[in-house]
């Protein structure tokens, strides 16, 4: 075994795939269709990787070790984190030991010593390795100028936008207006790490609870959001010590116990691994607290529905960006959470993290809600701010699919087109149906 091994070059051995033949710990031939990403979030080192063994196709995401042993040393038999992993792929055995998941499961290794021979050498210095390109699309370079990508973007954006239109349209047959808006900005709120975990605290701790009048100060919303997620400090066992830290912080533990309320998530609900620290779920529902209180006056749906409706021509996306931007205050001013504290202040929301709410939640909502009220208008605007709303900034999945369409990191995109890149990776790429893909079938 070699020590200048590392496990960022077994990953750039395995995203170029740079071994031909490959066969498992058991066996079996292993061949890979698509190598997956690389994830920057908890329990995995790649994620959506696509191969099959033996013939069978398997996707899922994959651990890197530069031993075996190192799954259990690491502790990933124990954490349930690791339960999606479908493939290990280390460089050496120096174990006989399965691959044991956390749920009981065992899953193949492959051992990429085994297959590089006299080229190991070569490949552990990481600069050679890293002049191998990365795989792309291979239907990409059909593509004679970027005229017709664009269009083909621009219409796989209009379909995302449809698609979650009607999501809407579902959601609003099926309960209150408000409820539903509430739980898409939670779930926008969350990012993908902690988007299921903000929508199911929407479910527990229903719009109109926080829109009594109670709870119209803004500690006590803070106090109730925060208190139902299960991320006080004096639910969490590592925070206990940090009570009374500060007045803010006593005061929402006062609030919170005066509620007697006893049904909550968890802390280990919530995903801060991996999670940039302005990102963590703490900041994010004070944040939610802050536009609640923004539209407490009117109600959170009109006042939604207004930004929408007022939003003037040739700026509507910094009329809504200002309608959802949160500046940091008080405590969240110079904290990341509880006892984290950070040295700048920095947005609880950003404008950049407000235009994203507006593309994937606030406009294709007032769509769906405009089909079953009484202003016909208000979609036809919406769709129009949509399609001509300038691109955000990009994001792990947008650069990764730039990469696979051979499109310039710089290339200038717009918003529609930038969904368009998420559409067709989630509808697509991610199950490499390449021969229903519209990049495929495309047609210049």
């Amino acid at each position: 075994m070699n020590p200048d091994m590392s496990e960022k070059i077994i990953a750039l051995i395995w995203q170029r795939q740079l071994v031909a033949s490959l066969v498992t710990d058991a066996g079996e031939q292993l061949q890979i269709i698509h190598p997956g990403r690389v994830s920057s979030g908890s329990g995995c080192d790649f994620t959506d990787a696509v191969f099959a063994i033996d013939g069978k196709v398997i996707k899922g995401d994959i651990e890197i070790h530069v031993k075996s042993s190192q799954w259990y040393s690491h502790g990933h038999h124990q954490d349930a984190k690791y339960n999606n992993i479908v493939l290990h792929v280390v460089m050496w055995r120096d174990s006989q030991s399965p691959t044991l998941l956390q749920n009981g499961n065992t899953v193949p290794t492959i051992c990429l010593g085994s297959f590089l021979g006299d080229s190991l050498g070569k490949l552990r210095h990481q600069p050679y390795v890293s002049n191998y390109p990365l795989p792309s699309c291979p239907q990409a370079t059909r593509f004679s100028n970027t005229e017709s990508l664009s269009k083909l973007l621009t219409a796989a954006g209009e379909e995302r936008f449809a698609a979650k239109t009607t999501y809407f349209h579902t959601a609003l047959n099926r309960e209150e207006a408000g409820q539903v808006l509430f739980r898409g900005l939670a779930r926008a709120l969350g990012y993908a790490r902690n988007a299921k975990p903000c929508e199911e605290l929407a479910d527990r701790l229903l719009l109109s609870s926080l829109q009594k009048v109670e709870l119209q100060t803004s500690a006590a919303r803070q106090a109730w959001i925060l208190g139902t997620a299960g991320l006080l400090p004096s639910q969490r066992l590592k925070l206990r010590c940090n009570l009374a830290e500060d007045g803010e912080v006593e005061e929402l533990e006062t609030i919170w116990r005066s509620s007697g309320a006893v049904e909550t998530m968890k802390e280990t609900d919530w995903c801060f691994f991996r999670v940039r620290p302005d990102n963590f779920p703490t900041r994010r529902l004070v944040a939610l607290s802050y536009i609640l209180a923004r539209y407490n006056k009117s109600g959170l749906l009109p006042g939604i529905v207004k930004l929408v409706k007022k939003a003037p021509r040739g700026s509507e996306h910094r009329w809504l960006e200002n309608g959802l931007t949160i500046a940091s205050q008080g405590y969240w001013a110079n904290h990341f959470d509880f006892g984290v504290t950070k040295k700048a202040s920095s947005a609880l929301l950003g404008r950049e993290k407000a235009a994203q709410i507006a593309i994937n939640t606030i406009l294709p909502f007032v769509c769906a809600w405009d089909e079953i009220s009484a202003e016909p208008k208000l979609k036809k605007k919406a769709a129009e701010i949509y399609h001509h709303y300038p691109k955000p900034g990009d994001n792990e999945l947008t650069r990764y699919m730039k990469q696979q369409l051979l499109l310039k990191p710089d290339v200038g995109l717009s918003a529609c087109q930038q969904q368009g890149l998420i559409h067709i990776f989630k509808n697509y790429c991610r199950h490499r149906d390449c021969s229903q893909c519209p990049v495929a079938s495309n047609r210049e």
